[in-house]
């Protein structure tokens, strides 16, 4: 699961339990590289998934867009408001303005690179993008998939395969925002179960 929100997080889930990692960092996803000569990032890199995808990547590409006179829109929208947001550029995204488009189409592109390295290398059969950021999902879907059909050959190659259940899903998460909550509720029944990652568990 990629999860979408001020950054960009995630997690593995392998046998019906979460896997860690030796160092308890595992699903670092945000820090991906994705675009190797892209901004810098926190972490140290340049061009982390989290620079392309997040609620933060959003309105800082909005706001690089509004300074280049590029959306007169875009312009007008932050000079009204004051908590102008990533849902907000979502909003003119969703009403066709072409520079908020622009910045979902590469939203949606840095999704289908990271996911694309995630699925030729795993193979698992479901990966969830969820978090507040996969609301945008009517948005930044159509460049992720493409982006897929482009970069991952085991997401190709499982396409005539769906109907038996043997391919790839990527899908946006049904719980939505109250991932987190629920995760939360679920967490002390999981840490009474064993620590075990074996077949047997």
């Amino acid at each position: 699961m990629l999860t979408l929100g001020t950054g960009v997080g995630g997690g593995f889930v392998v046998k019906g339990r979460p896997w860690h990692g030796v160092l308890g960092m595992a699903g670092e996803f945000g820090h991906m590289t994705v675009m190797p000569e892209g901004p810098p990032c926190p972490c140290g890199s340049r061009g982390c998934l989290e620079q392309y995808a997040s609620a933060t990547a959003i309105k800082r590409m909005a706001a690089e867009v509004i300074a280049q006179g590029k959306s007169p829109g875009l312009a007008r929208l932050a000079a009204l408001d004051s908590e102008f947001t990533a849902r907000s550029v979502f909003e003119w995204a969703r009403q066709g303005e072409p520079a908020a488009c622009s910045i979902f189409e590469t939203v949606g592109a840095a999704l289908g690179i990271a996911l694309g390295n995630l699925i030729n290398a795993l193979n698992l059969p479901l990966y969830v993008v969820g978090g507040g950021g996969a609301g945008a999902w009517e948005a930044f879907s159509p460049s992720l998939f493409r982006e897929l059909g482009r970069r991952s050959i085991v997401f190709r190659a499982g396409e005539p395969l769906k109907s038996r259940r043997k391919g790839t899903t990527v899908a946006r998460s049904l719980l939505q925002e109250s991932a987190g909550f629920l995760g939360a509720a679920r967490l002390p029944m999981l840490l009474e179960a064993p620590n075990c990652y074996s077949t047997a568990c």
